[in-house]
């Protein structure tokens, strides 16, 4: 009896050893095998952006992780919706060598009911959180009207709907900041002009036809550096790393308008933990790399790794802030 109880947990322990390495062992054939051909990155926007830029930075980095290239592509279209309308789309095996760029809270135009989308923030298969650059409001190098946060706001109150601000879409990080002043800001009543990319946004300030602009840090240190525009605020809790002589929005009106662009990355809906595990490893070394860390610092963009539980309560936070300042309405 020993000798068949003795014979039998030597079996069952063999199968058991078995088991998990052909378990272990698929892993490993899975990894090696996946990714197995070029990977596109979609870009919600046309080339030339911060987010396109910072992308196109990335890519090298994280072909090097994968083993693979990694193709920047830009689809343009609708606030980004024509990217993000496929992304939610995407199948997990036909586009499994897919990933995309999902801006904050660009996406969260979703809750525009005049859009009537069918999209939540639970149709994306959010992998990370790749970096967060916050908002700034800028005017001409010296316009004599408005050199400050403060002279700007007391010049908007004393010509309500004279002032002109270029900002992108609507629903888009710049907008976002526009339709909270407008909203909680008592007298703060601007005309809106949108245009298509940053680049064009700074013409139109720097050539007089708009009065001021809305944007990012990164994106806009270089024009500030050349004494082309005044930066007057920044649209966060704190002054940020790039411009700590600009106060923020809070501290001029002890109002908490916080708007940034916050890019993530996600692939298709459904796709296996195995492969999800894969790019987000190879995600995580890639942002953690210490030269492209020194390229994203020389960029102005703040890299933020986030994941997991962590990332979720980012991203709904983000939307509780779109929820509050309810940005269509200010477009009625």
């Amino acid at each position: 009896m020993k000798n068949r109880s003795e014979k039998f947990l030597l079996l069952t322990a063999t199968a058991i050893t078995v088991a998990l390495m052909i378990a272990i062992n698929g892993v490993n054939v899975l990894a090696a095998d996946f990714p197995n051909k070029p990977v596109q990155m979609v870009v919600p926007f046309k080339a030339g952006g911060g987010a396109d830029r910072t992308i196109r930075l990335f890519a090298p980095f994280l072909s090097k992780e994968l083993g693979v290239p990694v193709n920047v592509i830009n689809i343009a279209g609708g606030g980004g919706w024509v990217a993000w309308s496929q992304m939610a789309q995407w199948d997990p095996e036909k586009d499994d060598h897919k990933l995309g760029v999902v801006n904050l809270p660009h996406v969260l135009s979703l809750l525009d009911p005049r859009m009537k989308r069918k999209e939540t923030l639970k149709s994306f298969n959010f992998l990370a959180w790749h970096s967060l650059d916050p908002c700034i409001w800028a005017v001409r190098e010296g316009d004599e009207r408005f050199q400050s946060l403060k002279e700007f706001l007391a010049y908007v109150k004393a010509n309500p709907n004279k002032v002109v601000m270029s900002t992108t879409a609507v629903g888009s990080d710049d907008h976002m900041g526009i339709a909270f002043a407008e909203k909680f800001l008592p007298d703060f009543k601007v005309r809106k002009v949108y245009a298509n990319g940053d680049s064009k946004k700074i013409q139109e300030v720097i050539g007089g036809h708009t009065d001021a602009v809305a944007g990012n840090v990164g994106y806009y240190i270089p024009y500030m550096m050349d004494a082309k525009l005044k930066p007057i605020a920044v649209l966060s809790l704190e002054r940020s790393p790039n411009l700590p002589s600009v106060p923020t929005f809070f501290e001029v009106t002890g109002l908490k308008n916080i708007s940034y662009a916050g890019r993530t990355l996600a692939t298709a809906p459904g796709m296996s933990e195995e492969k999800r595990g894969i790019y987000l490893e190879a995600i995580k070394r890639a942002i953690e790399n210490p030269e492209y860390v020194m390229k994203e610092i020389k960029n102005k963009n703040p890299l933020l790794f986030k994941s997991g539980d962590d990332l979720w309560n980012t991203l709904n936070a983000s939307q509780k802030i779109v929820e509050e300042v309810k940005f269509w309405e200010s477009e009625k």
